[in-house]
């Protein structure tokens, strides 16, 4: 074996054997999801930030004005962030619905200030519940949405994080999007559970309001564009690693569409690893680890071309994922409920080779723009 095939065969095999190895982890973490908690009533405040959002958030607030949970204890803010397109008209109308209902107009974003994180601490800052639940005007919570994230705030737990799947929809790319959300469903329940959440969904999130508070809302954090969960959850984490649990349980997923165009996908997954680079040192060489070995495996592939050797390291590299990969998405589908699509699930995987070595780079150094016009 030539000296640079040689190279590239320790590195895919470091960095695979790294690779596998999470996997473990991560499949055996999810053994310890908690199926029950005793329930709970506490007073909420579900936050919404809206902007442009007419055509979802009738829906989303239907849904919220559906649940299962005490409504007087249960207040609903949204945040209206400068729409201009009847937003506030649609929100208004379901004041009827829901008397404890209220928008705040946000009328400007202050020099620097995430728009996202600007509406929800204004939400917050209105807020009277002890503790808030965090939605996108785009979501439909579940009617057991609220009573099954607030029973897990128990003593010393001051955040909780859920699952936001997207919705199975035809089409190859509503497919491969699926497919990509399996492991990071996982790795957020399973991190948790470890004591290190590595990320949460905004679309479905709960957190002491007296904690966000103590620790100064979204501190320094509050100029990057994205975060208002991931970071926030580090936030939580580095005060207290056992005060956030995880709950990824299908009676807390909250679904959304899934992004209808490879345009919208890259803006989308950009803007949410564009927050990789303000992780703790341990997770970033970690997800350089791991990155690694995906832009190995599209460094042989390309090789394989020209090389049997290559192809060979490729191939070996590609089956050793693709049997990790498998054994992960099996303990998602059984624990956290989500369901594989096993009949791409190879085309997916090859897919996934490129996505996991390139949209790294793309967030770490691209620009990022929450919404057009923010």
């Amino acid at each position: 074996m030539n000296c640079p095939y040689l190279i590239l065969g320790i590195g895919i095999t470091v960095t695979g054997l790294f690779y596998g190895a999470a996997a473990v982890v991560i499949t055996v973490a999810l053994k310890k999801v908690r199926k029950r908690y005793p329930p709970l009533q506490l007073p909420v405040t579900v936050v919404i930030a809206a902007r442009n959002e007419r055509r979802t958030i009738g829906t989303c607030l239907a849904a919220l004005a559906n649940q299962d949970y005490p409504q007087k204890l249960v207040e609903i803010i949204v945040a209206d962030d400068r729409s201009c397109d009847g937003t506030a008209e649609v929100i208004d109308r379901f004041r009827t619905v829901f008397p404890t209902l209220r928008r705040i107009a946000i009328e400007a974003v202050p020099m620097g200030v995430s728009p996202k994180k600007n509406a929800l601490s204004h939400a917050i800052g209105h807020a009277h519940g002890e503790v808030i639940l965090q939605t996108d005007a785009d979501c439909e919570p579940p009617p057991s949405w609220i009573s099954r994230l607030v029973s897990g705030f128990g003593e010393g737990v001051g955040m909780v994080a859920g699952v936001a799947p997207y919705i199975e929809e035809p089409g190859m790319l509503n497919s491969f999007i699926r497919h990509e959300y399996l492991w990071n469903a996982a790795l957020s329940a399973a991190s948790i559970i470890l004591r290190r959440g590595t990320h949460a969904s905004g679309r479905n999130l709960a957190f002491r309001r007296d904690m966000f508070e103590r620790l100064g809302g979204y501190g320094s954090g509050a100029n990057i564009l994205s975060g208002d969960d991931t970071l926030l959850l580090h936030r939580f984490r580095r005060a207290a690693p056992s005060s956030v649990v995880a709950i990824p349980l299908r009676s807390t997923h909250v679904p959304t569409h899934a992004p209808r165009s490879i345009a919208a996908l890259l803006r989308q997954r950009i803007r949410h690893m564009s927050t990789g680079k303000y992780f703790d040192p341990v997770l970033i060489v970690s997800g350089i680890l791991v990155y690694g070995f995906h832009v190995l495996l599209v460094l042989t592939l390309v090789l394989s071309v020209l090389s049997g050797t290559a192809r060979s390291i490729f191939i070996g590299g590609f089956v050793w994922k693709l049997f990790w990969d498998a054994v992960v998405a099996r303990r998602t589908h059984e624990v956290i409920e989500l369901n594989v699509d096993w009949k791409a699930f190879v085309v997916n995987e090859l897919l996934l080779v490129f996505y996991m070595a390139f949209l790294p780079v793309l967030g770490t150094f691209l620009p990022v723009r929450w919404k057009e016009n923010s």
